[in-house]
């Protein structure tokens, strides 16, 4: 029996999507199409663990990803002393990427995990002035430690609000500072507290670097015009902005 045409062609446009489909699952968990020339040389070396291989091809923005991988290979190679650190870790995501990236650093967990504070949300603007402190409440210490590890000597958190809790960390030296706390004031002050203890050759990562949280690039334009480094943008999905501390700024 002959099949009607226009099923004929409801059945091709199906098969055709079917083949976009599978394509698209593997090469998003076994293709190499996203790999930096030095990810693939230590990759083929096995020199990459297979877990944090396995993260990079589950991980959403493949630019932020080999961003820090890129620069933290850069840490390790010029020896660059300090701690890790992340303000803004909600769920734990990208914490756990640094601590698979340098296992050997003691990584500083800094959040409130309770969500947005009231106090920093009152003077945002635009799309940001639209969350309330629900946003992002959907986490706990204990989720975040069974994401990232829970090693004492290793993994150190500290709970409230910022900078109340970075007390403690006045004499730390950083060499990496992942700041993704969303609104002006904690960006401000995050900024204000990790920049001066960050070690020369030490970097900087400030995420959602975009026009959703006017008060965020308020925040890190208003700090750029203080320092001698040029903050560098990168195109990952929600913008990002880099800053490499100067080994002339001490």
């Amino acid at each position: 029996m002959a099949i009607p045409l226009l099923k004929l062609i409801n059945l091709v446009i199906l098969l055709v999507l079917l083949i976009f489909l599978i394509r698209y699952v593997w090469d998003l968990f076994f293709g190499d199409s996203y790999e930096p020339v030095e990810w693939e040389a230590k990759r083929k070396k096995k020199a990459i663990s297979p877990t944090l291989i396995k993260e990079m091809r589950k991980y959403e923005d493949k630019v932020r990803f080999f961003a820090f991988w890129l620069q933290i290979e850069r840490l390790k190679r010029d020896a660059i002393p300090g701690c890790f650190a992340e303000l803004g870790v909600y769920k734990g995501e990208t914490a756990r990427l640094l601590q698979l990236m340098d296992p050997e650093r003691v990584l500083h967990l800094l959040d409130t995990f309770e969500g947005l504070p009231d106090k920093d949300l009152k003077q945002e603007k635009g799309e940001a002035s639209t969350y309330t402190n629900k946003n992002f409440k959907d986490t706990s210490v204990d989720r975040v430690l069974k994401k990232v590890g829970s090693d004492p000597s290793r993994i150190k958190v500290h709970q409230g609000y910022f900078p109340d809790s970075a007390s403690g960390l006045e004499n730390e030296t950083f060499a990496l500072v992942s700041l993704d706390a969303d609104l002006y004031n904690p960006t401000l002050e995050g900024l204000k507290f990790f920049y001066p203890r960050l070690s020369p050759g030490g970097v900087l990562f400030i995420h959602d670097y975009n026009h959703k949280w006017e008060g965020l690039m308020k925040a890190v334009d208003e700090f750029a015009a203080t320092i001698p480094e040029v903050p560098v943008l990168i195109p990952d999905l929600y913008g990002s902005v880099l800053i490499v501390k100067s080994w002339d700024n001490n």
